[in-house]
Formats: C-alpha cells, structure tokens, sequence
C-alpha cells in the first residue's frame, strides 16, 4: 500500500514539473513575441531597410501596428510603395511586413521574411516589364499580393487590367517562381514565370473560360545579348507555334499554325521598337479562302463593326507563296493588295487598296491573259471597287487587247459579272469556273 501511494506521488510530481515546464515556455514564448509592442519602429527604420532588402521606396507610412498572429509582423494602412525606377507601382495597400523570429527583439533592426501586399492597385508600364521580370530574378525576399488589382500600362492608359489578383514569389530549388491569379474580363487567369539556372526562363499563361493557353520556353545566350526560345499558344481551335532569336529585332523560325480555315508554315522577322512592324514569309498547305472572306466580311466591313480600329494600328507585310503569290502590306492605316497571282497556267494577277477605312470600299485592279486561238492570248485589265458590305462590284475602266471599252460596255460586263459570278455572294469571286465562264464571254 504505502509502494502504491508513493508511486502516485511520484507520478504527480512528474506531472507537474512538465506542466511547469511548459507554462515556463507559455510564458516565455508570449513575453519574447509580445516584446515589439513596446517598441517604436520608426518609419526611418522601415524605410532603410525595405529600400535594403527589397528596392521598395515607401510614401506616406502612418498607423503602425505590430500583430503576434498568425505570425509577428508590421501592419502599415494605406501605403504606396515604388521599385527603382518606377518599374512597379503599388498605391493605396496594407503592407504587412513578415518579421524574423530570430531577430524580433532587435528593433533598431528591422529584419523580416517576407512582405505581404493587401488591396490596393499595382501599375507595370509594359515597356518595363523586362527590368520587373530581372527583379522578380535577383530578389531573394518572398513578395505575397492578395486581392490586388494589377494595371498593365503603356504610356500611362490602361491595357490590361487583373481584378482581385493574388501574386506569389517563391525561390526553391534554385528555381525562382512568380505566380499570378487573377480576373481578367470577369475570366480567371493563370500566370507562371520560372527563372530557372543557366539563365533558363519558363512562361505559362492559362484563361481556362476563354480556351486560351499559352506556354514560352526561353534561355538567354551569348553572355545575355539574345534569347532563343519556342512559343507554343492555343486559342480556342487555333494553334500556332515557332521557335525564335531576339537580339536587336526578333527573328521567327519554324513557325505553324493549324486551324479549320488554314494549315501554314511562316517564318520572317518582328521588330517592337520603335515601332511594332513585321515581315512574314507564309506558305499555305490548306487555306479555305471563301470561310475565311466570310469572316473577314463579317468583322470588317459589315455595319458597327470595329475591326478596322484593331487594323489601322498594324505595320507590316505577308508574303504568300505557295497556293497564291503577293504580298499584304500594313502601312500608314492602309491595306495593300501588291501582285496577287492565284492560279498557275493562266494565272489572275490583282493589285488592291484599302485606304479610307472607314468608307469600307476596296479599290482594285486586275490583269488577265485570255486565251482565244492556240498560241495567242489578248491582255485584259479591270479597275474599279468592291463594297463588301452590299456585295457590290463597280468596273470603273475595262482595257481589252489595249483598248479601251467604253461606258456603256464596261457597264454591260459589270452587270454580266454581277450575274454571272456575284450572284449575291462575294464568295464567289473564288469559283474559278464562274470566272472563267466571264472571262470566255469577254473573248466572244
């Protein structure tokens, strides 16, 4: 009996030294975190070392506030905070400033992990995007934004814009990774950067409402002066994909695009700056010319259509080889149909001119060789002007065999073409036998 009671006494006073124990580690663990309420950090202080750490200068720090949870850290209400160089942004946030446990008591120190960026709006002037992306690169500080939302700028008018975006960087595995989550369009949006060793970089960008996906593979060459990379992008049921060199201007090889209108290689060279211009060699293996002039005819020259505005800010050219010849030239709000050749034996060779845009008309002229005894041809040419949204042809000139027609003729072979080619439709500018059912006529 007396073996039995001091064995329980023993084991209670077991007890109790571990309950000491951990009381004493309570105590000590709330008195060493709850310590900093009693300090002052100064915004001196927060400055230097965000300025130190993380290249933030930072306006206008009021109300600041210390919380023992989740974590310590530094609350400041209403900040605006700026990268060197005004490469990134931020106004009108809650930064918390995520403190280093090791460090806390040290307050003439401020030592922290991490920044936590709550609210407020972020602004990247799209020209600078390269020097955020090389300072996502060298930072070694984890940045966390939530329900922020990002302005994507060019010459201070918005863009692109990300609603409620959460933006995460981590640095793992000698991996640096950027992650942005967001709305765009009232779409969730997905966006991955991976800085990777051997100056290796990974792009992913994913709007799974929207069926987009893109994906840039990327690693800098020649001690950093170009890169070299594949691009692989689809959206919707479209798919285009090219390797490429950027050095001065951006040189596109082995490029592909697949879609139910076209199946094409291309390859040529892009310049962005000054200016976006480009220059394209395109070699069709598939192109339904009549679905893809529907569409065109749709979103460009249709009433209330805005294709033209998206238009009239591209520069530069499509050289088409293969099932036709010529080229498309972009210039000074102009479209330029230059030597279209379609056809092989006895080919239709047509210049045109988009030029007022917003009158929608199509200037035209094209040359024919008509064929009217064995071994003898006789030389046809045609000016005049398409409305597409009317489906109408005018022939404002006819030289047949170096003469010219007069009006009551040219106006005759106009009302022919209307019936025997139009027939309401444009899309029959495209049926090879109905032209050259007109083309005969002209001969006879």
């Amino acid at each position: 009996m007396n073996k039995k009671l001091y064995f329980i006494f023993k084991k209670k006073k077991s007890y109790k030294i571990i309950l000491y124990l951990f009381l004493s580690f309570v105590i000590i663990f709330l008195v060493y975190f709850s310590v900093p309420n009693f300090f002052n950090y100064s915004p001196r202080i927060i400055e230097e070392s965000l300025k130190k750490n993380s290249n933030f200068n930072i306006k206008n720090i009021s109300n600041i506030k210390y919380k023992l949870f989740p974590t310590p850290r530094l609350r400041l209400l209403k900040s605006n905070l700026k990268l060197e160089e005004n490469v990134l942004e931020i106004e009108d946030a809650e930064v918390y400033i995520i403190l280093n446990p090791l460090n806390i008591i040290n307050y003439q120190k401020l030592d922290y992990n991490s920044l936590l960026i709550k609210g407020g709006s972020t602004n990247i002037e799209i020209n600078k995007v390269n020097q955020l992306f090389n300072y996502i690169k060298k930072n070694k500080k984890k940045i966390i934004f939530k329900k922020n939302k990002i302005l994507l700028l060019q010459k201070k008018k918005k863009i692109l814009e990300i609603n409620n975006s959460e933006v995460k960087t981590t640095f793992k595995n000698n991996t640096q990774q950027l992650n942005i989550n967001g709305f765009f369009l009232n779409h969730e949006i997905f966006f991955i950067l991976k800085n990777k060793f051997k100056n290796k970089k990974d792009i992913t960008l994913k709007i799974p409402e929207l069926d987009i996906l893109a994906s840039i593979l990327s690693e800098e060459k020649n001690n950093l002066k170009s890169v070299e990379g594949l691009v692989n992008l689809a959206v919707l049921n479209n798919f285009f994909q090219f390797n490429f060199i950027k050095e001065k201007n951006i040189i596109i090889k082995k490029g592909f695009i697949r879609n139910n209108l076209v199946i094409s290689s291309y390859e040529g060279e892009i310049s962005i700056k000054p200016h976006f211009q480009f220059n394209l060699n395109v070699e069709p293996s598939k192109l339904n010319i009549k679905k893809l002039f529907l569409i065109i005819q749709k979103n460009f020259f249709l009433e209330d259509s805005q294709g033209f505005e998206v238009i009239k800010k591209i520069n530069g050219v499509l050289n088409f080889k293969t099932i036709f010849q010529g080229s498309i030239v972009f210039k000074n709000k102009e479209i330029l149909f230059q030597n279209i050749k379609i056809g092989r034996t006895t080919p239709i060779i047509f210049d045109a001119k988009i030029s007022q845009l917003g009158k929608k008309k199509i200037e035209f002229n094209v040359l024919k060789n008509i064929q009217y005894k064995e071994n003898h041809t006789k030389e046809l040419k045609i000016s005049g002007f398409i409305v597409p949204s009317s489906s109408k042809v005018v022939f404002e000139q006819i030289l047949f065999d170096k003469k010219i027609l007069t009006d009551i003729e040219t106006k005759g072979y106009e009302e022919r073409f209307k019936n025997v080619v139009i027939k309401n439709s444009l899309n029959n500018l495209f049926d090879e036998s109905k032209l050259d059912d007109f083309f005969k006529n002209i001969v006879n």
